[in-house]
């Protein structure tokens, strides 16, 4: 084991915070009861046309920027071809060739700078809902053309930890942001992991395979340790490792295969005929550069500066709302007091009643 390294790159997939759908009028909230905030449009009838969400794209280029991504001037949509139960019109609206983000970075507490791809916008699909007791499986629209953005890393991560840290610090970024609630208990943030494994010293990469759809830290960290420690163990034995999506079972610690991996060929992209490319000039996109709030990795260095003890600070400004407050309380009390009480009390008082400082 001590022989191989790890290699892993993410996908993250963040649902946006706007009040309607990316490409139509219907409400953009969690839950209620199944297909009813679903409409035409979003379930891909015969004669319906999508406009974008101008909401989502500034949301969208606001993510692109607090990440430090080159926004781009001229990017489009693309319809992305498969059949699967939850995708009514048979393809994804998303973007393969011109996204609208590129080449931005986020900085471990190491100081290890793992690069972001890049940022695009896409629909989501809708959900497969299993009835064990009948044994059908039914299907809820109601998630079809939620607005999505896709934050592709480049394959830089190489243990669990460093993985699980930068899943904290992308929510924190998109938090502050405020373009996703992030709850990942809802599904509004969750990750496909790409894993493999290879020979230290090595400069190819292995045979990659891909985790879909995690939806909690704690799965994420599990699935990489678990499927690397699979990989490895097949090398060792000398099998051959598959390119495949295979789906993590945290319960059961491990991962079984799906299908084999696809390529971007087999998704037939092609440009999407009835959404206009999106042009954007510096003056937009300046604009939206103003309204960001400072974000965690400056706010870490104030606090640091002003002698807040760095894994304190860590934990502040994980949360807008802890480092809003403590800025807020630091006006009229010593500020290392003010940590003190929000790393002891309230983050006691928090973990009792299970709750995060956004509840």
């Amino acid at each position: 084991m001590a022989d191989y390294e790890i290699v892993v790159g993410l996908e993250v997939h963040a649902e946006l915070s706007t009040e309607s759908k990316i490409f139509c009028g219907c409400e953009n909230t969690f839950g209620g009861e199944p297909n009813t905030h679903c409409c035409p449009v979003c379930t891909g009838m015969p004669g319906t046309l999508p406009v974008l969400n101008k909401k989502a794209l500034q949301f969208a280029v606001r993510a692109g920027l607090a990440t430090d991504c080159k926004i781009a001037h001229f990017s489009k949509l693309d319809r992305k071809n498969y059949f699967y139960p939850d995708l009514p019109k048979a393809y994804q609206i998303s973007q393969f060739d011109l996204p609208l983000c590129i080449g931005g970075h986020i900085t471990l507490d190491s100081g290890k700078q793992i690069g972001i791809t890049r940022i695009h916008i896409e629909e989501d699909a809708g959900k497969l809902v299993h009835d064990k007791v009948t044994r059908r499986t039914y299907v809820d629209y109601n998630r079809c053309g939620v607005p999505l953005i896709e934050i592709v890393s480049e394959p830089d991560l190489r243990s669990p930890e460093e993985v699980h840290e930068y899943v904290e610090k992308i929510r924190a970024i998109l938090l502050y942001a405020g373009v996703s609630d992030c709850r990942m208990e809802e599904g509004s943030l969750r990750a496909d992991v790409n894993v493999s494994v290879r020979k230290k010293g090595a400069t190819e990469f292995g045979t990659r395979t891909e985790m879909k759809n995690i939806n909690s830290l704690r799965a994420i960290y599990r699935a990489v340790q678990g499927e690397s420690k699979r990989q490895i163990e097949a090398l060792e034995s000398g099998e051959a490792i598959l390119q495949q999506t295979r789906r993590w079972d945290d319960n059961k610690g491990k991962s079984r295969v799906m299908r084999t991996k696809e390529e971007a060929d087999d998704y037939r992209y092609f440009p999407e005929p009835d959404i206009v490319p999106v042009r954007l000039n510096d003056e937009q996109i300046e604009k939206i550069r103003s309204s960001l709030p400072r974000l965690p990795a400056e706010r870490l260095q104030d606090y640091v500066q002003k002698g807040i003890p760095k894994d304190d600070a860590v934990i502040i400004t994980s949360s807008r709302v802890l480092a809003d407050f403590f800025e807020e309380a630091s006006k009229t009390a010593d500020s290392l007091e003010v940590a003190k009480w929000i790393i002891g009390e309230m983050m006691r008082q928090l973990k009792e009643r299970s709750l995060e400082p956004e509840d």
